[in-house]
């Protein structure tokens, strides 16, 4: 047996499955904001942690460390775990990608390439340690060759000359900051 709708019954369950389509579409949507939302939280924490007192001072050790003995990484173990856990929340979609890069490409990118060899040695006795880092990196240098208009990977990887320039840089984030005056 069939059931005949009348007009007004037809609009009422079209109109119902309007407002459903909406309410479905309105709640994707801010899922979507919230998660958003919570990774720019997420980042932001990471960026205080990284340009912190403490993490300036580790950074500093490290790079102190590798200029005075290019073979000894114990100070930098650290910092690659720190780059380690971005690339895991960055895989796992907590943080998005494009951000991590426009926040901390510059120092993944130098403190991946000066520990390489450490991470490689490290990851032959133990394959699950630092497993997100050298894929993170490889995603990261694709973006950074796309965003800077490169012709080729090899161009983002830091030459001898750059990365030694990078870790006095990174020697003098050790020192105190003097307080800025002007209230900023």
């Amino acid at each position: 047996m069939s059931v005949m709708l009348s007009p007004w019954n037809k609009i009422a369950v079209i109109v119902a499955i309007i407002g459903t389509i909406v309410s479905i579409a309105s709640l994707a949507y801010q899922i979507h904001r919230a998660r958003f939302s919570q990774a720019i939280d997420l980042l932001l924490k990471f960026e205080s942690n990284f340009f912190g007192d403490e993490k300036r001072e580790q950074r500093s050790k490290a790079a102190r460390r590798i200029l005075n003995t290019p073979s000894d990484y114990a100070e930098s173990e650290d910092i690659v775990d720190f780059f380690e856990t971005i690339a895991l929340l960055t895989r796992k979609g907590a943080l998005d990608k494009y951000m991590v890069w426009h926040t901390f490409y510059y120092w993944i990118n130098n403190y991946y390439e000066i520990a390489k060899q450490h991470i490689d040695a490290r990851r032959k006795k133990d394959v699950t340690i630092w497993q997100d880092i050298g894929p993170f990196v490889e995603n990261l240098r694709k973006l950074q060759m796309k965003q800077a208009g490169l012709s080729s990977l090899a161009q983002t990887i830091p030459t001898a000359q750059e990365l030694e320039q990078f870790l006095n840089e990174e020697r003098s984030e050790g020192k105190p900051r003097s307080k800025s005056t002007s209230g900023f």
